[in-house]
């Protein structure tokens, strides 16, 4: 079963745009949502005991921001604890830590860059790592530091230098980034990356050594049975926390391209392999002997989940040329052991089966994993076929893509397993953690970039995605659950994220599952009914980090608070703020006499997880919590700030736009581009009954509302309201009437947030997404939120809506919670004589719907103002 080489040419040219369409326009096609795997912590039983060998991941892509260079990143040393002291995690000196390149597809290194550390201990009598804080490794008050040399080896034979040498010493004693050692040593982190790029760069190329977070993201626990074998444990961001040793180059496409020629010879092989000596004294102060390989890695997912136990030692002690002569390892690839698997616990069909899914003796071969991982995507490969043979049956490979044998100067490729990257394919504009299966052929297989969801598209392959006609792997919809990582890459050399500071172990639930939103099941916090009422001018400091089944963690950046007013003795305001703030001016909410007033905040948490409400007149509270966004969301929290009060100025008219500037002004300063922005919007002196609409200046305006007002009402309601391309948002006002608009938060242009112009889904008055009589007491209406015409995607966990209850019988309450879950105890508006709107975050629950529970008859509307995309995969 050993592959034949294959041959080909590259149709450069019109040719090549033509193979990268059809890659965007097939394989997209081709995608669907999942999600299994891991790369390469601990992956070898041998390798799980010598750490600082252990190579966990391999990246290779274009340098966005300097597109003529090539960026390749090895990590080492997996599961590092932030504060593992005191010798935290050193370079092994005994050791060749390796990134290896093959430009001319016979699976030999062409290019070895080799980095070897030596440690300087500047005080050898003491036991402490550092003596006090440090931002340098010249630093008095750093006793250990390390240095590297980095040599490059040209082991096809060509030399690198106008010298007869094949190996050329590049940088000596470069300084490389030492572990973190905790807040009080290192309280800035990037003056030693800082210190570490500029020892390391000479010329055009640019080395990095030090410690940065682990840039792979996946729920581990797919190894306990596939996530417990019913879905109990899945969406946890196993690596968030922990830190790695990486090793980063940046080099000009020529210098590893065939001929230094990146334009004829673009793609190139990558994978990284750790060299220990043979021997080794007994008290591991020194080595000898030749040296021998001990660790490998290209793809990920391979010696992890595709090579059975008895392979995986061999696979990391031996070079790309021999896999394809080890018969096993070629049927672990054609046969893979995976879906079997998945089949047995999941019942998801085997690709290729032949009608008995736990034995593959019989099944048709995965050509396509031949292609993707031994071969490169090439129109000529197809796996084990002869070129073209499989076209009909496999069209998603069907392009030029990363073959090795697309390069001009190259006829002959050897099946190997490597990370292929074609460089000539531009940066995306807008990547896709999907990469190729996505359309964006920039992304994984086609070399990987630290943001590309390989957990799901690695999974998504595996189980037939682009195997002949593509698998349905809809079934595996929930799987992982895990879509970025923890923490944000950086625009520049070496991209990945700084490393931790924090205990991994701290008893917070750390998932970037849902990177802007994570929606909770409504839940009570505070009730002042049961106890005292809040005095006049009282301030309620509110634990809510941590507390009841919600568990917001006290790194939030807000918290989505619904809070009610009742039995005020008096108008007045309330204020919800962070309690390390001063007290803002802006108001929240306005409780009246004779009226339960209510209102959706997204509050900003102080350092210890607490928020303060602040109440003018005496009123019973009530808060409940219905989500957060988590630390890892781009949304900037703002402490209340005031845009707009006309009651100091002209009272807009009835049939009146009043333009507000919401970039560039106040303390917040909002960046231009801003995508949308929450503010709190207040009608006080209204003329008329009449309403209020906020939307983009640059749109038209909707025909749905924000809040209805009356003569001797003050009504208030948060509105998400997307920005205009000028920075603004317009306020409509259907009678005259003073407004008072608050900003209380924004996202910014990297938001994944897509706010919307109001779409009204339910309007239960004239049949809009209802059928039947006006909505009596108790009766719970399920609303259509996701999908279908709706132009919200499946994968959107959490959608922002405007209710208003409308003409109720009597005073009541609605409450809107996820389809498939028992209604809670908390309300999100309440009924009046009035018609009431607020605005809600609302879970999606079953069948993409959310459940509206009216307690007293009412009409219903419900506009459609925002949508969180990646908050769960697609069904």
């Amino acid at each position: 079963m050993t592959p034949p080489p294959s041959r080909t040419t590259w149709k450069r040219g019109a040719a090549l745009g033509a193979g990268f369409a059809l890659a965007a326009t097939l394989v997209a096609t081709q995608a669907g949502p999942a999600g299994l795997s891991a790369s390469s912590h601990r992956e070898a039983p041998l390798i799980a005991g010598d750490p600082r060998a252990d190579n966990t991941d391999v990246y290779a892509f274009t340098s966005p921001d300097d597109p003529d260079t090539v960026t390749l990143i090895a990590n080492w040393i997996p599961f590092e604890e932030p504060n593992g002291g005191p010798n935290f995690y050193p370079w092994a000196e005994d050791t060749r830590y390796n990134i290896n390149v093959d430009n001319d597809g016979d699976a030999v290194a062409d290019l070895a860059y080799t980095w070897v550390f030596t440690t300087i201990t500047k005080d050898p009598g003491t036991f402490i790592y550092n003596t006090g804080p440090f931002d340098s490794v010249f630093d008095d008050t750093l006793n250990v530091y390390q240095t590297y040399d980095l040599t490059v080896r040209d082991l096809a034979g060509t030399p690198t230098d106008e010298s007869d040498d094949t190996e050329v010493t590049i940088l000596d004693d470069a300084v490389a980034a030492p572990s973190i050692a905790g807040a009080a040593s290192t309280p800035d982190y990037q003056p030693l990356v800082d210190e570490a790029v500029a020892s390391g760069t000479v010329g055009d190329l640019r080395s990095f050594a030090g410690q940065s977070d682990d840039s792979f993201f996946l729920d581990l626990r797919v190894f306990d049975l596939l996530y417990g074998g019913d879905l109990s444990e899945l969406g946890e961001d196993t690596l968030a926390g922990y830190n790695v040793n990486t090793i980063a180059l940046q080099v000009p496409k020529a210098a590893v391209a065939l001929g230094d020629d990146a334009e004829a010879n673009p793609v190139i092989g990558v994978w990284s392999t750790t060299d220990r000596p043979t021997t080794r004294n007994a008290d591991g102060t020194s080595a000898s002997g030749e040296y021998t390989q001990v660790s490998r890695l290209g793809n990920p997912l391979v010696n992890e989940v595709v090579l059975p136990l008895a392979l995986k030692d061999t696979f990391n002690a031996i070079d790309p040329t021999v896999e394809a002569t080890v018969d096993a390892a070629v049927e672990a690839v054609q046969f893979p052991i995976l879906p079997p698997l998945v089949n047995a616990v999941y019942g998801v069909p085997v690709p290729g089966d032949d009608g008995t899914p736990q034995d593959t003796s019989d099944d048709t071969p995965r050509s396509d994993l031949v292609e993707i991982f031994l071969q490169g995507v090439s129109e000529a490969n197809f796996g084990l076929g002869t070129a073209g043979e499989d076209a009909e049956t496999n069209p998603a490979l069907n392009v030029d893509l990363n073959s090795l044998a697309l390069n001009a100067g190259v006829d002959t490729i050897y099946p190997s397993e490597m990370l292929r990257l074609n460089m000539a394919v531009p940066v995306a504009e807008d990547p896709n953690r999907l990469g190729v299966l996505a359309g964006d052929v920039q992304g994984f297989p086609n070399g990987r970039r630290l943001t590309d969801d390989v957990t799901d598209i690695a999974i998504q392959v595996a189980e037939g995605v682009v195997f002949q006609d593509g698998s349905d792997v809809s079934g595996l919809a929930a799987l992982d659950s895990v879509d970025r990582n923890d923490r944000d890459f950086k625009d520049e050399f070496p991209y990945v994220a700084n490393p931790h500071l924090d205990s991994v172990n701290q008893g917070i639930e750390r998932t970037p599952r849902a990177p802007e939103v994570i929606s909770v099941d409504p839940e009570r916090l505070l009730d002042t009914r049961t106890g005292t009422k809040p005095a006049a001018g009282e301030e309620i400091e509110l634990a809510v980090a941590g507390v009841g089944d919600a568990m917001v963690p006290s790194d939030a950046k807000a918290v989505f608070l619904n809070i009610t007013a009742t039995q005020a003795d008096a108008n007045g305001f309330i204020t919800v703020y962070a309690c390390d703030e001063d007290r803002p001016t802006a108001s929240s909410l306005n409780p009246e006499p004779g009226r339960i007033v209510s209102g959706l905040i997204p509050a900003q948490l102080d350092d210890d997880g607490n928020v303060c409400i602040y109440t003018e007149s005496s009123a019973n509270i009530i808060v409940d919590v219905f989500g957060y966004l988590p630390s890892t969301s781009s949304y900037d929290s703002i402490n209340p700030q005031r845009l707009l009060d006309t009651r100091s100025g002209a009272k807009p008219g009835a049939g009146d736009v009043t333009v507000i500037d919401v970039t560039g002004v106040g303390d917040a300063a909002l960046a231009d581009d801003t995508s949308a922005v929450f503010v709190n919007i207040t009608a006080v002196r209204s003329e008329t009954k009449g309403w209020i609409t906020a939307y983009p200046c640059d749109e038209d305006r909707p025909t749905a509302s924000n809040l209805n007002t009356n003569v001797g009402i003050r009504a208030a309601n948060l509105a998400s309201v997307k920005v205009s391309a000028e920075g603004t948002i317009c306020v409509y006002t259907d009678a005259a009437m003073d407004l008072v608009v608050d900003l209380v938060g924004a996202f910014p242009a990297t938001s994944s947030y897509v706010p919307t112009n109001p779409q009204r889904l339910l309007d239960t008055r004239n049949g809009v997404g209802y059928s039947g009589a006006k909505p009596i007491a108790d009766q719970v209406i399920e609303l259509r939120v996701r999908g279908g015409s709706t132009g919200v995607p499946d994968d959107s966990g959490t959608v922002v809506l405007n209710v208003t209850g409308v003409n109720p019988d009597d005073i009541g309450y609605l409450t809107v919670f996820p389809c498939g879950e028992a209604p809670p105890t908390a309300s999100n508006l309440n009924l009046q004589t009035e018609n009431t709107a607020s605005a809600v975050v609302a879970k999606v629950g079953d069948n993409d719907r959310v459940c509206i529970y009216t307690k007293s008859a009412a009409d219903v509307i419900v506009d459609l103002v925002g949508y969180f995309p990646g908050t769960v995969l697609a069904s």
